[in-house]
């Protein structure tokens, strides 16, 4: 049975006539620093399937049946589809399908609403979003709320929404995609907090990997023949490996691309760092090395 939760539903649907329609409009940022066209509108439509797959297909209904899934289902939305959906960088595009006037009055916000803007700006700087990413996916996991969600319902609409959107905004610092309202981080930031990402999924995973005791109550339970694993278990290593995997390689990826941008700068030649002033210590002048010398 598929579950449809219709807001997100016409959320989605509305994404993608837009970028259908912005797919074919001039782009509206700077494309040189973007991968192939081609592969950007393959990122997006694997998001959305991905994203379908979490919130309409019957795995919503068995993530309050069993633990397992329902760590698949909140890993799917916080890791996998964000990080998919940025990756091609789509707003551009999405913004592209908009209506003129629409896009006008996005356009001009900054000076219209002053407040507002800088508001916007403080709310989803990089310390502030990774702060309600943490809380959002430590708040869910809380064994008292956790009781809620088995009850499905709006609860269980309400992790999702709030799981996601967070994730969405970690992810937009993550990927520095547009629209870029802040300084962009250097790179060696941007990879330790896109490394930052895992702790939280990964200490969630572990305290549960070693917890001999059942830490939540789910209706029924996976079990393997002959092999120990509890549904509890299970979840714990899915949320182990597979939330670590997407935002480590995430930070791997990011390291590569910085040490290549390093390696591709072309040579200083020796006249610009082989003077005598480049030689001195940091602290040294050419008079103190010289009064030095004389005494």
């Amino acid at each position: 049975m598929i579950y449809w939760n219709w807001g997100i539903g016409l959320a989605m649907g509305t994404a993608v006539f837009l970028y259908l329609r912005g797919w074919r409009q001039p782009p509206v940022t700077d494309a040189a620093s973007l991968p192939p066209r081609p592969w950007r509108m393959v990122t997006f439509w694997v998001a959305g399937l991905v994203l379908g797959l979490a919130l309409f297909s019957p795995l919503h209904d068995w993530a309050v049946r069993y633990f397992s899934m329902h760590v698949l289902q909140r890993l799917l939305s916080v890791a996998v589809v964000p990080c998919l959906f940025f990756s091609g960088n789509p707003l551009p595009i999405l913004y592209a399908g908009l209506p003129t006037r629409l896009q006008e009055s996005l356009a001009q916000l900054p000076q219209r609403q002053p407040r507002f803007y800088r508001f916007l700006k403080r709310l989803t700087s990089p310390l502030v979003v990774w702060f309600l990413f943490v809380a959002t996916f430590w708040l869910w996991h809380d064994a008292q709320i956790d009781r809620l969600l088995l009850q499905g319902g709006w609860v269980h609409r309400l992790e999702n929404v709030t799981l996601l959107g967070t994730a969405v905004g970690y992810w937009w610092h993550i990927t520095n995609a547009s629209p870029r309202l802040h300084s962009p981080m250097p790179p060696l930031w941007r990879v330790g907090y896109a490394a930052l990402g895992a702790t939280p999924v990964k200490v969630v995973g572990l305290v549960l990997l070693f917890s001999s005791t059942a830490v939540y109550h789910y209706p029924a339970e996976i079990s393997f023949y002959n092999l120990q694993i509890t549904d509890q278990s299970l979840g714990a290593a899915i949320e182990w490996a597979v939330g670590g995997i997407v935002f480590t390689w995430t930070a791997v990826l990011l390291m590569r691309s910085w040490l290549k941008q390093e390696d591709e700068k072309p040579v200083l030649p020796e006249s610009a760092w082989s003077t005598e002033a480049m030689m001195l210590a940091p602290g040294f002048s050419k008079t103190s090395t010289y009064s030095t010398r004389q005494k």
